[in-house]
C-alpha cells in the first residue's frame, strides 16, 4: 500500500456524508464498487455500521452531491449531509446519522 507524503494528502479534498438505506455490509460493498472507478476518486468507503461515506478526491474531481446520489439511487441508497472540504491536520470523526452537524461520539 502506497502512503501519500504530507503535500500529497493536501492537494486531496474529502467527502463524507450519510447514506441511508445500507441493509448489509455486502450491500455497502456494492454501492461503493460504484464510487472507486470514478475520475479523481482516490479512496472511497462506505459504511454499513455507521451509515458514512467517506472518500478522498482530487480537487478537479467533479462528483458533487447530486452526483452522488445518482450513483447510489440503483442501489436503493440516499445521501445526506453532504460535505467537501481540504484534507487537513484535524483528527477524522464520523458523522452522526442522527443528527449530521454532531460527530458520532467515540466508541468505547
Amino acid at each position: 500500500m502506497a502512503l501519500c507524503s504530507s503535500s500529497q494528502a493536501q492537494e486531496l479534498q474529502q467527502i463524507q456524508a450519510v447514506v441511508d438505506g445500507i441493509n448489509s455490509p455486502q450491500h455497502a460493498d456494492e454501492a461503493n464498487l460504484a464510487l472507486t472507478p470514478i475520475a479523481g476518486v482516490v479512496m472511497s468507503r462506505l459504511d454499513h455500521n455507521t451509515k458514512n461515506l467517506f472518500m478522498h478526491v482530487r480537487p478537479d474531481c467533479a462528483l458533487d452531491a447530486a452526483g452522488l446520489r445518482l450513483l447510489l439511487e440503483p442501489y436503493g441508497l440516499t445521501l445526506r449531509c453532504f460535505q467537501r472540504r481540504d484534507v487537513g491536520p484535524e483528527r477524522f470523526s464520523h458523522l452522526n446519522p442522527l443528527n449530521c452537524d454532531s460527530p458520532l461520539p467515540p466508541s468505547r
